[in-house]
């Protein structure tokens, strides 16, 4: 929660999680399949109960001042996200496709329930999972990750994938962007979101690209390249490349 605070505090207006469920349904927020890299503890995510993720040590692997961060779940972020007045776009996770659309599923009810349903955004490689949460939540936002994850891509077909599944946005990787794709997902009334940009360079490459909002890791990095460049694109913080 260290790092989501943080990342509020420096001027992110969107916050990036992953989210899994834990052995007895908590949706609780972690990118590895294991606990073993990012805390005291071992083992597969989905071996754990809530009570037992929450009994370890997840942030002395970063520094020994956040040594006794734990294991955040779901409800935590939403609550700092409704006091800061932040969005969030959610990743669901899982180790197969059964898991990671019994996540995808659970999110979305969980947005309903929060009342976040028209600010916050579903995320995931998996297409199908994301569908079938579409499919049971209506005016639930997805952004699925383009698939393959890395390469060039004819933009006809990114745009395809979007609207497969009815998507409103898509993400992307920054050093496969063209300004094509940008082109092809905008004349589809879609936004494309690029990651993980995090170095000048790479942010200024994507804003001049077109893209709609940006996901990284040094919020500072973002904040001070957007402000020489207007108009600019919304500045997200990205869990993959600062939190872990």
């Amino acid at each position: 929660m260290s790092a989501y605070t943080a990342a509020i505090e420096l001027g992110a207006d969107m916050l990036e999680a992953d989210v899994r469920l834990s052995r007895d349904g908590r949706l609780i927020l972690l990118h590895d399949s294991t606990v073993d890299r990012t805390t005291d503890g071992r083992g597969e995510v989905g071996d754990f109960t809530w009570s037992q993720l929450r009994q370890l040590d997840g942030g002395s692997w970063f520094a020994a001042e956040f040594a006794g961060e734990r294991v955040p779940c779901l409800d935590e972020l939403f609550d700092l996200a409704d006091a800061a007045g932040v969005r969030l776009c959610l990743e669901a996770k899982g180790e197969s496709d059964d898991a990671r659309t019994v996540v995808a599923v659970a999110v979305a009810s969980a947005l309903v329930e929060r009342r976040r349903l028209e600010c916050d955004v579903l995320a995931s490689f998996d297409h199908g999972a994301l569908a079938t949460a579409a499919g049971t939540t209506p005016g639930l936002c997805t952004a699925p990750e383009r698939l393959p994850e890395r390469g060039q891509l004819n933009p006809s077909d990114l745009v395809a994938q979007a609207r497969r599944i009815g998507a409103e946005i898509i993400q992307h990787h920054h050093a496969d962007l063209v300004g094509k794709s940008v082109d092809a997902v905008h004349e589809a009334g879609m936004e494309l979101w690029v990651w993980p940009t995090t170095s000048p360079e790479d942010i200024a490459r994507a804003v001049a690209l077109g893209a709609d909002g940006l996901m990284g890791g040094d919020v500072l990095a973002m904040k001070d390249t957007l402000s020489s460049l207007r108009p600019a694109p919304g500045l997200g913080h990205d869990d993959r490349h600062s939190t872990r």
